[in-house]
């Protein structure tokens, strides 16, 4: 039997970490709030649908499910140029990936195609097993610096979602990693700037099945190691500039954003030490502005998931901070597990 233990623990943390702004069909307004202004754009998603904050403003960008067992939008990521956004749809027991064009978000477009080809509860013309068995599942995209590229992670021919590459519009699904998925995942891959390497949080052969942050050189293969944390880290973004990775790390029960410098030269052992950057202990999913020169995150404010972005700077001595923290948005009710996405 197909395993989906690991999508559907995703589902589960978000649901128990928030309380979705979408109950019994209602219906989100078109746009909300106004915040400061950060440059760019940010894409999030909420109460099933896609958001997106631009000029301070907050806007819907996809309709959203219209009762419980309707599809679900998440896990956005904008094309180099901004123009474009693919996203994750959940379904019913399988996932595909879609994409829209920002300025006119209503033109949608699937690039996968993961419906099994069966009916719930029976088989296929081949005999093959039902459903549940033939359902896959497409998550976490990522578009390449040069555009020419998606990553994102599938179960294609793996029993938990692995690290795959394939062309934007679809063609030429391919896996890149060589990794043991029979009991484990990958997840939310992000690129070096040059392309050449990808950081995800793997959660293969790591002590106790904890997620941690990894980096796949594509030319030769292999598996660097960029964390050990004793509770676990996740939520890898590669910043503009490749200098440093910002990622989640759990410390007991608290999540922080932390970062750690990518060229192993500037280690002072076997792997970098992280410096935290946030401390309230319920922050997750960094983003980068394009230029590299803020960071963004969702995090625990009054009750509600929200949206916080600070300058990020490095002291003479080489210290990373974050500092002039602002509150983006104000009882959005952020889904914290879906990610945050920052574009041109």
């Amino acid at each position: 039997m197909k395993k989906i233990t690991v999508v559907l623990a995703l589902l589960l943390l978000g649901a128990t970490m928030l309380a979705t702004v979408q109950r019994g069909g209602a219906t989100l307004p078109a746009s909300v709030g106004a915040g400061p202004e950060v440059g760019g754009k940010l894409a999030y998603a909420r109460g099933g649908a896609l958001w997106l904050y631009s000029g301070g403003e907050q806007r819907q960008l996809t309709k959203g499910p219209q009762d419980k067992q309707d599809k679900r939008d998440a896990m956005p990521a904008f094309s180099p140029n901004g123009s474009q956004i693919v996203y994750t749809r959940f379904d019913e027991g399988y996932s595909d990936l879609y994409k829209l064009e920002v300025a006119n978000p209503t033109k949608t477009t699937a690039i996968t195609s993961h419906k099994p080809p069966v009916e719930v509860g029976k088989v296929d013309p081949n005999g093959r097993n039902g459903y549940a068995n033939l359902a896959l599942w497409a998550l976490f995209p990522a578009w390449s610096p040069d555009g020419d590229s998606l990553a994102y992670t599938t179960d294609i021919g793996i029993e938990y979602p692995g690290l795959f590459l394939m062309n934007p519009n679809g063609s030429n699904e391919r896996r890149v990693s060589s990794l043991d998925h029979s009991a484990q995942a990958v997840e939310s891959p992000s690129w070096s700037p040059d392309a050449g390497k990808i950081a995800v949080a793997n959660y293969v052969g790591t002590k106790g099945g904890l997620g941690q942050i990894w980096v796949l050189n594509l030319s030769s293969g292999k598996w660097t190691a960029i964390t050990e944390a004793k509770d676990g880290a996740y939520d890898p973004a590669w910043s503009p500039d490749g200098e440093w990775i910002a990622f989640t790390m759990r410390d007991g029960a608290a999540n922080n954003i932390y970062v750690v410098p990518s060229d192993p030269e500037k280690w002072d052992g076997a792997l970098p030490t992280p410096v935290k950057l946030t401390g309230d202990g319920a922050s997750r999913t960094p983003a980068w502005s394009p230029d590299g020169s803020r960071l963004a995150y969702i995090s625990l404010h009054d009750g509600s998931f929200d949206l916080r972005a600070g300058n990020f700077s490095v002291t003479n001595s080489g210290e990373p901070a974050l500092s002039n923290l602002q509150l983006l948005t104000d009882k959005a009710d952020v889904d914290a597990a879906s990610g945050l996405n920052w574009g041109k």
